[in-house]
């Protein structure tokens, strides 16, 4: 199933499934999660999913940079991987 990224009120994102169903993505720290869904990577080093410190960067940092990526992306689509 694909899923469809639309940006929400004050910060947040939605998750829209194909047949309507919608998931309320508010918390920072899921923000990583849903950006790799959408293609983000959170360091080269592989070692961090973004939640928590790495070697390079600060979890704030890929945070951060987490929603920026969902913010230019609202309107993409992606595979499911588990969401719905």
């Amino acid at each position: 199933m694909k899923i469809k990224l639309r940006e929400g009120d004050f910060g947040t994102f939605l998750l829209v499934a194909e047949d309507g169903r919608d998931v309320l993505i508010q918390i920072d720290l899921d923000l990583p999660g849903v950006a790799a869904t959408f293609g983000w990577s959170p360091c080269h080093c592989g070692e961090t999913d973004g939640t928590v410190d790495c070697p390079h960067r600060t979890a704030g940092e890929m945070i951060d940079e987490a929603r920026l990526f969902l913010r230019e992306r609202a309107g993409s689509t992606a595979d499911d991987p588990g969401y719905f």
